[in-house]
């Protein structure tokens, strides 16, 4: 079992913030935030292409996958919350649609409107190819993202090894899906790899993935 120690965010600035376990108490703040990195993002942009509707119900959205984590894998965030980060960890079961609808799926209609829930829909079987070519046991990297102020301090990057550092302890790969060039360029870095890439309502959807590293020698 991995410890809920905490771990210390790297910065060109030298800032260093305490990371740990989201419980249920901060996932209103944890959605908040999320809304906050990805409001230009495709994500919502897809599911909610007028800004007004984002603002009204970006953060509900973004509480989707979440409350998800919460029940089946582990959110983990800045103590201030000011970053978050949604990993599924190996053994958590299938990301279905049965439990989408437990953690507020059924909602989307009222919220998003008929057009924007189906959307959402397309997207997911647009990457969902991507993520079922990935054999055997991984992490899932289902959302990360800071405050617009917060970032560039290193949050997303401590926030991801969380889960590679893992990953690569279990000799297992790590998977993702992203819509922009930007994060393609981030996570690269981090040594994920491109495994597919899918053209949806102007934006380009892509999977990619991180085959487990040695870990450091102690």
């Amino acid at each position: 079992m991995y410890p809920e120690a905490l771990m210390r965010a790297p910065s060109a600035q030298e800032i260093t913030m305490p990371i740990q376990r989201l419980d249920e108490d901060d996932a209103e703040a944890a959605a908040v935030t999320l809304c906050d990195a990805f409001f230009d993002d495709p994500l919502l942009q897809i599911v909610a292409p007028d800004e007004a509707r984002r603002r009204r119900w970006g953060s509900w959205f973004m509480s989707l996958p979440l409350q998800y984590g919460l029940r089946w894998g582990e959110v983990w965030a800045t103590d201030d919350t000011s970053a978050v980060a949604v990993w599924i960890p190996p053994g958590s079961g299938e990301m279905g649609f049965g439990r989408m609808l437990q953690v507020g799926l059924a909602k989307m209609p009222f919220r998003l409107g008929v057009t924007g829930s189906r959307r959402f829909i397309q997207s997911l079987s647009k990457t969902e190819p991507f993520h079922k070519s990935v054999d055997g046991p991984h992490w899932y990297l289902v959302a990360v993202g800071a405050r617009s102020e917060c970032q560039g301090h290193g949050l997303g990057s401590a926030l991801v090894e969380v889960g590679t550092s893992r990953a690569d302890e279990a000799g297992v790969p790590c998977y993702l899906e992203t819509g922009t060039q930007s994060n393609i360029d981030f996570y690269t870095k981090r040594g994920f790899e491109i495994v597919g890439q899918t053209e949806y309502l102007g934006h380009t959807l892509t999977g990619m993935v991180r085959q487990p590293h040695e870990p450091p020698s102690p």
